[in-house]
């Protein structure tokens, strides 16, 4: 299945991305959240995890789409 590269926050190497899917998912590419206290708040289950992203780069991006 092709992701389609929707918005980054670089223009080199890994870093912050939006990707969509095949299916009209997305999947972002972000930080690790590994401050203990976050990740309680957050009440994950055992097969999903948590990233951070920059606010510009969903905004950038879902900015344009409304735009």
């Amino acid at each position: 299945m092709a992701l389609v590269k929707l918005i980054s926050d670089c223009r080199e190497g890994p870093c912050p991305t939006l990707w969509r899917t095949e299916d009209g998912r997305y999947i972002v590419q972000g930080y690790k959240v590994l401050d203990a206290a976050r990740l309680a708040q957050l009440g994950l289950p055992e097969n999903e995890t948590a990233v951070e992203v920059t606010t510009e780069l969903l905004e950038g991006y879902f900015g344009a789409a409304r735009g």
